[in-house]
C-alpha cells in the first residue's frame, strides 16, 4: 500500500536483495480502456518503481490482473460468465475468441510498455485471471456450475465440431439420434450433478457431461497458452513466462466433481511453447508443522518437459494475520516458522522447483531479517545444486492420469479425496521421497520408479493398456480402486484383469474397509483404512489366495492383494486411500531403498537428505551409504553411515549430506 502506513512490502523487499533473491513478485494495474481513450500507465509504472526503490538491483515478474473489466462485459453480453445459480459474477467466458483477442492485445500492449520503461529490471510476466487469479473456473470450490453463457453454448458447438465432424458421429458417440452439431446445448446443471453409475461417469450413457468437461479444460487451457504467445512475442522471447495452472491433485477434493475447474488439460501446457514457469501455492492439505508440504501438481512431470514448477510459499508465518487460505496452518513463533519455511524451501531445491515467499494480505508476515537469515543460510544447498544440477528421479512414482480424473462424477469425492488429494499425506511419511507424475509420461517410458503407484488408472484403451504394462515391466504397481475398468465404449473386468493380473469382480460392502489379515500383518500392516460409507462400485480380488490376501472388506472379500509374477509385484487397492505402513510393505518388495522405518516426512536427492519431524522422535535413519552424515548448515558430522540414530522432534528440520 503506498503512501499510507508502512506494512513492510519495502522493508521485506529488501531483506529478500540482501539474501541473494532479488526476484521480486507484485500485482500490477492493468490498463484497459474502452476504445478509443487514452491508456494510463501511470498506476503500473509506479508499481514498478516502487520495488526498485526499495531494491535498485531487483528483477520484476509483476502480476497481471486479465479479467475484463466491466465496460468490456456489458458490452459483449454473450460472453459474460454465467452459473447456474446466484450470484453471479464478472467474469469473460475463457473460450471466447473476443476475449481472448482483446486481453492478449492489452497484456502485449503492457508488456512492452514495461519493456520499453524498465527492460533490464523485467525478468518475467505472470496474467493472472479467472478464480484468484489461478486459472480455475469461479465458483470451483463452491456449489453453483458455470458454462452457461450464450458464448459457451457457441464455443462448444464449434469443439463438437472439431471432436465429430457429422451429425452421424456424434449421434453414434452419443447414443441420441437427435443430437445435432448446430444445436447441441450445454448439458444440464442436473445432468452434471447426477451419478448413476456411481463415482465414475458411464463412459456411455454419459459421454455428454464428459465432452463438456473436456471442452471446459480445453478451453482454460488454450486461453492460458493464447496469453502466454502474446507476452513471449511482446517481450521478444527475452522474459520468463508465468502461470498458475495445472492443480491436478489439489482439485480432486472438489464436491462437483475435478473437471468443473478447468485445470485437467496440463498436457496442454506442457507443450505450450511460450510457458516457462507453471507454479501454485503450496497445497493447503499436509502444509502445517509436522506435514509434507505437497505439491498441487504432476510436478515430477512438469520438470520433464523442460518446464520449472514453482511453490508460491504463503505459510501463515508467526507474523501472519487474518484467516487466508491455510491460516488454521499458522505457527506463532520465529522457531516454528522457520522449521516450516526451511522445510519448504530445502523440498523446492532437492525437487528443483522454484519458490517465492507470499506475503499473503501484504501485512508483513516475512519481515523478519531471521527469517531472510534462514533463506541465506540455504546457499550452503543452493549453490552445489547450481553448479551441479541433479534431476529428481525418486524411486516411487506417484501417477495421476487427467482423462480419468475427468470421469469422476458428482460426489465422487468418497474416492478421490481419500485417493489423490489426502494420499499425499500417506506418500511423504513413507520413508522416502515420492514423485507426481502424468500417467502419459509413465506409457511413454519417462518413467523409471522402482514402485509405480497408479492412483487413477480407470479409463485406458487396449492400446494404451499393454504399452503401460510393458514400460513398468519388472517394477512394483500399485493399482487403486477401479484399474482399468472404463473403456473408451464401456467397462470391461476382463481388461482389469489384463491390467492387473487378478480377476476382479464387483462388490457392495456396507462399508468401504479393509481389514489386514494375519497374511497383511506379518507383512507389517496393523492398520484398517477406507471408508466408512458404501461406495459404488467398489471390486475386490476375487481370484486371491488366502496368503496373497492383505486385507478384507466386511464382507470377506479380498479388499487389498498382493501378487509375484515373472512380469513384477501386483498389488491392488481396492478402497479408497493408502496407509504409510501399506506404502513401505510396496516399497520393501520393490526393493525401494527406505531411509526410516517410521512415518517421517523425507525428501532426498543424491547425497541430501532433508527430513522433517511427523512425531517425535529419536528417528532410526538408514542413508544406504557408508560414510560421515553432516548437517549440512551447521557444519557438524552426526555420525557415520549407513545407520545412525538422531534426535528428531515432532515438527523439527534438518538438513544432512551423507556418503563419502
Amino acid at each position: 500500500f503506498l503512501g499510507g502506513p508502512s506494512s513492510g512490502y519495502e522493508s521485506q523487499i529488501k531483506m529478500a536483495g540482501k539474501a541473494g533473491a532479488p526476484f521480486v513478485s507484485f500485482p500490477v494495474a492493468m490498463p484497459w480502456p474502452r476504445p478509443g481513450e487514452p491508456v494510463d500507465w501511470s498506476a503500473s509504472d509506479s508499481q514498478c518503481q516502487a520495488v526498485l526503490d526499495a531494491n535498485p538491483d531487483a528483477l520484476l515478474i509483476p502480476r497481471i490482473g486479465m479479467d475484463a473489466p466491466g465496460w468490456w462485459l456489458k458490452a459483449h453480453p454473450d460472453d459474460a460468465m454465467v452459473w447456474d445459480r446466484d450470484p453471479q459474477f464478472g467474469y469473460a467466458v475463457v473460450a471466447s475468441p473476443a476475449y481472448r483477442r482483446d486481453a492478449a492485445e492489452r497484456l502485449a500492449a503492457l508488456v512492452a510498455h514495461l519493456e520499453a520503461k524498465f527492460g533490464p529490471h523485467m525478468a518475467g510476466y505472470h496474467p493472472c485471471g479467472q478464480n484468484t487469479g489461478e486459472w480455475f473456473y469461479r465458483e470451483t470450490w463452491g456449489p453453483a456450475l458455470s458454462g452457461y453463457a450464450k458464448g459457451d453454448a457457441h464455443q462448444w458447438r464449434a469443439w463438437l465440431k472439431r471432436r465429430y465432424a457429422s451429425d452421424a458421429a456424434l449421434r453414434a458417440a452419443w447414443g441420441d439420434p437427435k443430437a445435432s452439431l448446430e444445436t447441441a446445448e450445454v448439458p444440464t446443471p442436473a445432468a452434471r450433478r447426477a451419478a448413476p453409475a456411481g463415482v465414475l461417469r458411464d463412459p456411455v450413457a454419459e459421454r455428454p457431461v464428459i465432452d463438456f468437461t473436456e471442452f471446459q479444460q480445453e478451453a482454460m487451457a488454450e486461453c492460458v497458452c493464447h496469453l502466454a504467445k502474446a507476452v513471449r512475442q511482446a517481450s521478444q522471447g527475452r522474459k520468463l513466462v508465468v502461470f498458475f495452472y495445472g492443480y491436478v491433485f489439489e482439485f480432486a477434493a472438489v464436491h462437483n466433481g475435478p473437471g468443473t475447474s478447468g485445470h485437467y488439460a496440463l498436457r496442454r501446457t506442457l507443450e505450450c511453447p511460450d510457458i516457462d514457469v507453471l507454479c501454485s501455492p503450496i497445497s493447503y492439505f499436509d502444509r502445517g508443522l509436522s506435514q509434507s508440504a505437497p505439491a498441487m501438481t504432476a510436478a515430477e512431470s512438469v520438470a520433464l518437459a523442460g518446464k520449472m514448477w514453482l511453490y508460491e510459499d504463503d505459510t501463515r508465518t508467526y507474523l501472519g494475520t487474518g484467516q487466508f487460505p491455510g491460516w488454521y496452518d499458522g505457527v506463532d513463533t520465529l522457531e516454528k516458522t522457520n522449521q516450516e519455511l526451511l522445510r519448504n524451501t530445502s523440498q523446492c531445491a532437492l525437487r528443483n522447483f522454484g519458490t517465492w515467499w507470499m506475503d499473503l494480505g501484504a501485512s508483513g508476515w516475512f519481515d523478519d531479517p531471521r527469517m531472510w537469515a534462514e533463506m541465506a543460510r540455504l546457499k550452503a544447498l543452493d549453490e552445489p545444486l547450481l553448479a551441479h544440477p541433479r534431476p529428481f528421479r525418486p524411486e516411487v512414482a506417484a501417477v495421476i492420469d487427467e482423462p480419468a480424473m475427468m470421469r469422476v462424477a458428482f460426489g465422487g469425492t468418497s474416492v478421490t479425496r481419500p485417493g489423490v488429494y489426502e494420499v499425499r499425506k500417506p506418500l511423504g511419511r513413507m520413508g522416502t521421497p515420492y514423485g507426481q507424475y502424468l500417467q502419459d509420461d509413465v506409457i511413454a517410458g519417462r518413467v523409471k520408479a522402482k514402485l509405480n503407484v497408479f492412483l487413477t488408472a480407470w479409463s485406458l484403451s487396449p492400446a494404451e493398456r499393454r504399452k503401460l504394462l510393458a514400460a513398468t515391466r519388472g517394477s512394483t504397481r500399485i493399482w487403486c480402486y477401479a484399474p482399468g475398468y472404463q473403456e473408451e465404449r464401456g467397462t470391461s473386468l476382463e481388461a482389469m484383469h489384463e491390467l492387473t493380473g487378478f480377476q476382479l469382480k464387483k462388490v457392495s460392502p456396507a462399508k468401504a474397509m479393509a481389514k489386514p489379515t494375519p497374511a497383511g500383518e506379518r507383512l507389517g500392516l496393523k492398520e484398517a483404512f477406507g471408508a466408512a460409507a458404501r461406495i459404488e462400485p467398489l471390486f475386490a480380488a476375487a481370484d486371491a489366495s488366502p496368503e496373497e490376501t492383505l486385507a478384507t472388506y466386511p464382507d470377506g472379500s479380498a479388499a487389498v492383494a498382493l501378487r509375484r509374477s515373472a512380469d513384477g509385484i501386483s498389488l491392488f487397492v481396492g478402497p479408497p486411500g493408502l496407509t504409510s505402513e501399506l506404502l513401505r510393505l510396496a516399497a520393501r518388495q520393490a526393493g525401494v531403498h527406505l531411509f526410516t522405518q517410521s512415518d517421517c516426512n523425507v525428501y532426498a536427492n543424491g547425497p541430501y537428505l532433508v527430513l522433517h519431524g511427523s512425531q517425535d522422535g529419536p528417528l532410526e535413519i538408514d542413508t544406504g551409504a557408508p560414510g560421515p552424515v553432516r548437517d549440512l548448515l551447521g557444519g557438524s558430522v552426526l555420525g557415520q553411515g549407513p545407520k545412525l540414530t538422531l534426535p528428531l522432534g515432532k515438527g523439527e528440520t534438518r538438513v544432512l549430506t551423507f556418503g563419502p
